[in-house]
């Protein structure tokens, strides 16, 4: 006996159904700073240099530290993250972070631009 193609198109229509669109949100961007201090050195907020400070940042303001800006692990491609990425208003948090050194953000240029 072989199934009724209205019985397929049932099972075809249920299958669909249980197939929802997958979103993987990609952590790569970061930001470039280069900046000055009025107190400190730049190693004390993860930056590097010495008149002239570099460091390289995620949106919520903290010196990168791994590969990626997510919240926790992320695959291989800097997606899908644990936790989602790190979020802020890049400079102006790395400002309002390190308020006690006295910034002043020179350039900021963004590997890729974030979306």
């Amino acid at each position: 006996m072989e199934p009724s193609k209205n019985f397929l198109l049932l099972i075809g229509i249920y299958c669909v159904t249980l197939v929802r669109e997958v979103h993987s949100e990609c952590c790569s961007s970061y930001a470039e700073i280069n900046f000055r201090m009025e107190n400190g050195s730049c190693d004390m907020v993860g930056g590097t240099g010495d008149s002239i400070c570099d460091v390289s940042i995620c949106a919520d303001g903290m010196a990168k530290t791994s590969a990626f800006c997510g919240q926790g692990a992320c695959n291989i491609f800097g997606c899908n993250c644990d936790g989602g990425c790190r979020t802020g208003d890049w400079s102006r948090s790395f400002k309002q972070r390190n308020k006690n050194y006295g910034i002043d953000v020179l350039t900021v240029s963004w590997t890729p631009f974030p979306m």
